[in-house]
């Protein structure tokens, strides 16, 4: 029989950073060597759970927890920063069970282990299986400073664990002591940056607390781990963040040394080694590939999950510069229920600018499954609407606009049904960006067709820091051009008008005829655009690949690197309708469309230049039919299709209130509907009026052409008529006149 269990503490507040964003439940359930069981929907250590509650059931009169994943914190007076095998046995009802695996804080390689997965044992009310966790750490290095995890998807009925070391961790070794300094090689000033050290086995020593000390949702740690598709030079993927400095007391011996700032810098890799007793100094100088603000371009992550209990956080601040992101937006995180990684203050007493790097207050607010996630920059206050106006996104983008803030859609428009919600806001000129770069993928499919039907938007870039992998600060991110120095009301402003561009890697400019990204150049029909645009990308990341141009979401010119870093393109094309063209730069290495990104694939993508010809829209005009019909289809699911409950990122927070509330709301939202369907509508009429009219035009010009041509003839028919009745000569003199001219191909 399912009882519900017995919890410690159900609104988990395990920092002063607020509440947790990850459903981290503390489960009165105790074990020898086990001092806290949580129910949870993320491990941090590589396995992840659902947002379905946990149970407490009763198994042959033994009580066991059920859900799919929970996470195990080992008493740290049994066993803590060790380096040594682990037996977990782990006791399961095998009919309430699916195939589950264990995963475990671990040092080296990834920072974390995972078995391969149990397949439950039938014919018996309960099954033990035992696990060897490989080089166990057991720091606390998991979700809330826990130590392994076990989880299965559909559930686990867990009845009992215990846990057994080997004893085979060596003493510790006689220490030295290590000083790092980071330097810009051509500056020779200090500088944040991401550091790896690893011994020869490939344990990192735990940071000494020098190391900035970071949040991870509601944790705090020194040590993060860098997932397989982010850009790492070693095999060992655990780092940490320096502002600058740092120093520490490790065992003695030979380490392997990382250092990283973001894609305008080549990597640092080296050895470095450790005597006993003494302390070795290192410097590491990085070197600038490219330095893209001499060239007026300054980089942005729209998407940072970042709490701060003041505005001047250096720790928080100095994660974002070690990244070298100029602009790091901290998004509080609001949905129907409540608010998440909330922020100290707004406006301009929200920003904290130091050596040309900007943390300032965002929002990702409001965030439904049934019609998307917005961002929204720049704001002098938060709009959170109330539960019972939640759905109404639109008078968050105008409380916005009336702030003078930058709003958009997150994740390419794509998760949790954001596509339906642009399709109700971008015909009000509502939408100035989508996130169209994330998770390692490049997102069009949504944002191309809103070109096509004529409307500006631009694209942005964001990492959604720690989720996404984790992902990383600045992983991907938006370049923005400014004219003068690094100034934060320029650069959102320079934002909003698009002068900007997407990456993860390769930086590229574009211009058509002299203008850059954003700008609307208005000409006469059979203007000559020259088109020039250039690439590089700094080979630490991966080779250069190819440059696309493309216009109105076709490629119609390529360049190729054949092995160098830059491409240079330049295309001349005629202006006979209008349209916009943008360029894409790619790596070598290929991502496949679907499926789970498992590398690095280099990209960019630059906001439009808009061509605007005799003053007509630039719409894809053939096009338009079909996606201004896809639109309203988007409108129609939108407000027919049921909500998904647990489809809310939060769902244990927002379930009970997300679908009474939709019931209620989507009546109200019908007029609004209308009006979008209305504005559609009106497109596609003036677009097919367009194309009669100039499909009219080309007919008149053909018939035109066609009159010309008769007329022509009828005046040859005359001359080759008169001709015929002059006087005709000797036979001898026609050959003799034929065999002195050209032949046709001399003419």
């Amino acid at each position: 029989m399912a009882a519900s269990l017995l919890i410690a503490d159900q609104d988990v507040r395990l920092s002063a950073h607020g509440t947790e964003a990850r459903r981290a439940v503390v489960l009165s359930w105790k074990r020898p060597h086990i001092t806290r069981v949580l129910g949870a929907n993320r491990s941090e250590l590589g396995l992840n759970g659902s947002k379905a509650p946990d149970q407490m059931v009763t198994v042959a009169g033994q009580s066991c927890l059920f859900g799919d994943l929970f996470a195990f914190d080992v008493d740290d007076r049994y066993a803590f920063d060790i380096d040594e095998p682990v037996d977990v046995t782990v006791t399961y009802a095998p009919e309430r069970t699916q195939p589950f695996t264990v995963a475990w804080d671990k040092n080296g390689g990834d920072g974390f282990g995972m078995s391969d997965a149990i397949t439950p044992e039938p014919g018996a009310t309960l099954r033990k299986a035992t696990v060897r966790l490989d080089r166990a750490r057991f720091a606390g290095l998991g979700i809330s400073r826990t130590d392994l995890a076990v989880g299965a998807r559909g559930g686990i009925a867990l009845c009992d664990i215990t846990i057994a070391r080997s004893g085979s961790t060596k003493p510790a070794a006689a220490t030295g002591r290590i000083h790092i300094e980071v330097k810009d090689a051509r500056t020779g000033e200090l500088v944040p940056a991401r550091l790896g050290l690893y011994d020869a086995t490939g344990r990192t020593p735990l940071p000494s607390d020098q190391a900035l000390l970071v949040h991870r949702y509601a944790d705090e740690t020194r040590l993060l781990w860098v997932a397989q598709r982010l850009l790492w030079p070693s095999a060992q993927r655990q780092a940490f963040y320096v502002n600058g400095e740092y120093e520490s007391q490790v065992p003695a011996g030979s380490y392997e040394l990382v250092a990283t700032r973001g894609p305008e810098y080549r990597l640092f890799k080296g050895t470095v080694d450790v005597k006993p007793g003494q302390t070795n100094q290192v410097t590491i100088a990085l070197q600038r590939y490219i330095d893209q603000p001499s060239r007026g371009w300054y980089s942005g992550d729209t998407h940072l999950h970042l709490m701060r209990d003041q505005t001047q956080d250096l720790a928080v601040w100095g994660q974002v510069a070690a990244e070298d992101v100029h602009v790091g937006n901290l998004l509080e995180m609001g949905n129907i229920v409540t608010t998440h990684f909330r922020q100290p203050a707004w406006g301009k007493a929200g920003r904290f600018v130091r050596d040309g790097h900007l943390i300032a207050s965002g929002q990702e607010d409001p965030r439904t499954t049934q019609r998307g996630h917005t961002i929204h920059h720049n704001l002098q206050k938060p709009v959170h609407l109330p539960p019972e106006d939640f759905f109404s996104y639109h008078k968050v983008f105008e409380a916005s606009h009336i702030q003078g803030g930058v709003s958009g859609y997150a994740h390419m428009g794509q998760i949790f049904n954001g596509r339906r919600g642009l399709a109700l806001d971008v015909p009000f000129d509502l939408v100035d960006f989508i996130e169209v770069l994330q998770g390692g993928r490049l997102g069009v499919d949504n944002w191309y067709p809103y070109l096509n039907l004529g409307f500006r938007i631009s694209p942005a870039a964001g990492s959604d820091y720690p989720y996404f992998g984790p992902s990383l600060p600045g992983v991907e991110r938006y370049y923005v051009k400014l004219d003068g120095r690094f100034d934060p009301d320029a650069w959102y402003a320079s934002f909003k008008a698009g002068h900007v561009f997407v990456t993860n890697g390769p930086m590229v400019d574009f211009t058509v005829n002299g203008q850059g990204m954003g700008q609307e150049i208005r000409v006469p029909s059979g203007t000559r655009l020259q088109i020039a645009a250039s690439a590089q990308l700094n080979p630490d990341i991966d080779k250069l690949g190819r440059l696309d141009l493309i216009v109105q979401g076709d490629v119609v010119a390529t360049g190729r690197a054949d092995g160098g870093d830059r491409i240079e393109l330049r295309k001349e094309l005629t202006a006979d309708h209008s349209m916009w063209i943008a360029v894409r730069a790619s790596g070598e290495r290929e991502i496949p469309p679907q499926g789970q990104v498992q590398g690095l694939g280099a990209i960019a993508h630059t906001a439009p230049i808009y061509v605007v010809v005799d003053g007509r829209p630039f719409w894809k005009t053939e096009a338009v039919a079909d996606l201004v019909r896809t639109e309203r289809q988007m409108l129609q699911d939108l407000i027919n299709g049921p909500v998904d409950p647990m489809g809310d990122l939060e769902a244990w927070e927002t379930v009970n209130v997300l679908a009474p509330q939709w019931e209620r709301q989507r009546y109200l939202l019908r007029p609004r509907v209308e009006q979008a369907d209305a504005k559609y509508q009106d497109i596609l009429k003036r677009a097919t009026a367009a194309r009669s009219s100039s499909g009219r035009a080309r007919v008149e010009t053909l018939g035109l052409v066609a009159i010309a041509g008769i007329a022509l003839l009828i005046v040859r028919g005359r001359r080759r008529k008169d001709v015929d009745s002059a006087p005709r000569p000797q036979a001898e003199s026609r050959i003799g006149d034929l065999s002195s001219r050209p032949s046709s191909g001399q003419q």
